[in-house]
């Protein structure tokens, strides 16, 4: 017993004078300790430092994070007596450039973050001596260009960084030496082609990301590189199609992510090599077919997303193939017949997840299939409290989401239902707390311990006072439902906030077209009026130079029983042929042009 004492003395007196070292030589501005696996650490995040306080930092510190707004300090040969140092992370502190041999000496370092900086060029004099390291982090920078061989001292690297920098393209050769890299992300970068012959000497690459790249297409020979890749995320780019063969040397993928492009079609065939494939990601596309074939082969896919598409129908031929299909997501395709899609259901009774969001009127039936269902989401999905029967076939569920809804209330049944789910969203729904509508669920609210408590609506006495602070024997009997759409169900639906937002747009628009309307045809009526009077003054001479009163503009001649008619002599408009009279003359029946001597 006493040996026990002594090594437990021993070991906290070792753990006290480990302590009374890091935290002797600890800077003012920074906290010093030990990380999760036991390493000496110095934390410095509170910003606006001008000076690294290198010289008050124990030399034999493993871990030191930097970050925080206002810090401006540079890099240079700041690091190099920190022999032991491991991880060193520098992150949103305005830093603009690494220098050259910044890390020289410390060949302990085994990770560099240098994320979210303002560096704008790399050398490979910035890395020299770093053998060792394992993993660059240089995302969220200003880097706009990349020399061949930029890496070539980093020769055990396994994971690079470079996302969401200005990079526009990529030279040959630039990841020369990288032999053993095995993780590449450099999604965020305008590059709009990726040349082969970059990815040469990186032919162990296991997983690549390059989202919002501008690519319109991929080169077949950088998968003919790359086939031992087993993840691939080419999200949110302009891909319009994908040949038949596209992955034909990716044998070795589990995960392909191609959501945010502009496909159309999911061909038959297209991953029949991809037999390991356990994620597909096809969502914010614009599908309107999934072929026969298209999953042919993918008996292994557990993750399937095809949301937000235009699909109008989901055959039950081509989930057939899915033998272990667990996740499925086919939210936001609000042309798709649901009544249809039930029969495909019955091909997919193993599903753990089902995501039907955004959808609209649901069957009631659509879960019959489903009795092992552990996670669903039916948000946006314009459902009351009828509608909540749709629940019943489902006995297993961990997680419930039915925000965004038109539920007023829940029954004993489906509040019996909703106490044993672990998680239930239930925001964004006009909840009417009374006795009524919501009474059974409030009295077993203090049993749950869902991480987002509901609120409610109505009374406007209790709009946002949380369900689980309300005293059931407190609450009023039934209140009335009405509809009131400044400030009931529709009011709190996010389908109805762009209904309401789309309406109010349109009645500006109407107003703005009536005022335009009215102007146009203020505009043509004065016009109008302008052109007639200006026609009778021609015609009638009514502005005369020089005159004084107005002349009658007829005389009549009564003769026997002829009547003439004739304008007077001065207002007469003559012809030319009037003013050029024949030989012999005739009397004059108008003024002749006057002409001078």
């Amino acid at each position: 017993m006493t040996i026990k004492w002594v090594v437990l003395v021993t070991l906290l007196f070792m753990i006290f004078l480990e302590g009374v070292v890091c935290f002797g030589n600890c800077p003012a501005e920074c906290s010093c300790g030990l990380d999760d696996r036991g390493r000496l650490q110095t934390i410095c995040n509170k910003g606006n430092m001008r000076k690294f306080p290198e010289r008050q930092i124990d030399t034999d510190v493993e871990v030191i994070r930097i970050t925080g707004r206002g810090n401006t300090f540079t890099i240079g040969s700041l690091f190099t007596s920190f022999t032991k140092l491991e991880i060193l992370q520098i992150t949103d502190s305005n830093v603009p450039a690494i220098g050259q041999h910044s890390f020289w000496g410390v060949q302990s370092l085994r990770m560099i973050d240098l994320a979210r900086n303002n560096i704008t060029t790399i050398t490979d004099d910035n890395f020299r001596g770093q053998d060792g390291l394992h993993e660059l982090d240089l995302s969220g920078n200003k880097i706009h260009r990349m020399a061949s061989g930029v890496f070539f001292h980093l020769k055990d690297l396994r994971r690079l960084n470079l996302a969401d920098n200005s990079i526009e393209e990529l030279v040959s050769r630039t990841f020369y030496m990288l032999s053993k890299l095995k993780y590449l992300d450099l999604s965020g970068n305008s590059l709009n082609d990726l040349p082969p012959d970059v990815f040469k000497d990186i032919t162990e690459l296991r997983e690549l990301k390059c989202r919002r790249c501008n690519l319109k297409k991929i080169n077949p020979q950088v998968y003919n590189l790359l086939q031992h890749l087993s993840v691939l995320d080419l999200g949110d780019n302009e891909l319009k199609y994908l040949e038949k063969d596209e992955f034909h040397d990716l044998r070795r993928l589990k995960q392909i992510r191609i959501d945010g492009n502009q496909l159309s079609v999911v061909i038959d065939n297209l991953f029949v090599r991809q037999k390991n494939l356990e994620l597909l990601d096809l969502s914010r596309n614009r599908l309107a077919k999934v072929t026969n074939g298209a999953f042919n082969n993918l008996t292994n896919l557990t993750h399937l997303d095809l949301s937000y598409n235009k699909l109008v129908r989901l055959v039950n031929v081509s989930v057939e193939p899915l033998k272990s299909l667990q996740h499925l997501n086919i939210s936001g395709n609000m042309q798709m017949d649901l009544i249809d899609i039930k029969y495909t259901f019955q091909s997919l009774q193993d599903l753990r997840s089902l995501f039907v969001a955004e959808m609209g009127p649901l069957p009631m039936e659509l879960l019959v299939p489903f009795r092992q269902l552990k996670a669903l989401n039916l948000s946006g999905n314009h459902l009351d409290n009828a509608l909540l029967l749709i629940l019943k076939p489902v006995d297993s569920l961990e997680l419930l989401d039915l925000s965004r809804n038109q539920l007023n209330g829940v029954n004993a049944a489906i509040a019996s239902k909703l106490r044993r789910i672990k998680d239930v969203i239930l925001t964004k729904n006009p909840l009417i707390c009374d006795v009524c509508h919501l009474g059974s669920l409030i009295s077993v609210m203090p049993s749950v311990e869902w991480p987002t408590i509901p609120e409610c609506f109505l009374p406007e006495s209790l709009r946002g006072a949380s369900v689980m602070d309300i005293n059931v024997n407190a609450l009023d009997g039934c209140m009335e439902f009405f509809h009131d759409e400044g400030h009931d169900a529709a009011s709190t639906s996010h389908n109805f906030l762009e209904r309401s937002l789309l309406i109010g747009n349109l009645n500006v628009l109407a107003f703005v077209c009536g005022l335009i309307f009215v102007m146009f045809a203020a505009i043509i009526l004065i016009s109008f009026v302008y052109y007639s009077r200006h026609r009778a003054r021609y015609y009638t001479h009514e502005e005369k130079r020089g005159e004084a009163g107005e002349k009658s503009l007829d005389i009549l001649t009564i003769k026997g029983n002829e009547i003439s008619f004739k304008f007077p002599m001065d207002d007469r408009v003559c012809t030319i042929d009037e003013l050029v009279p024949p030989s012999p003359p005739p009397p004059p029946r108008c003024k002749p042009p006057i002409t001078k001597e």
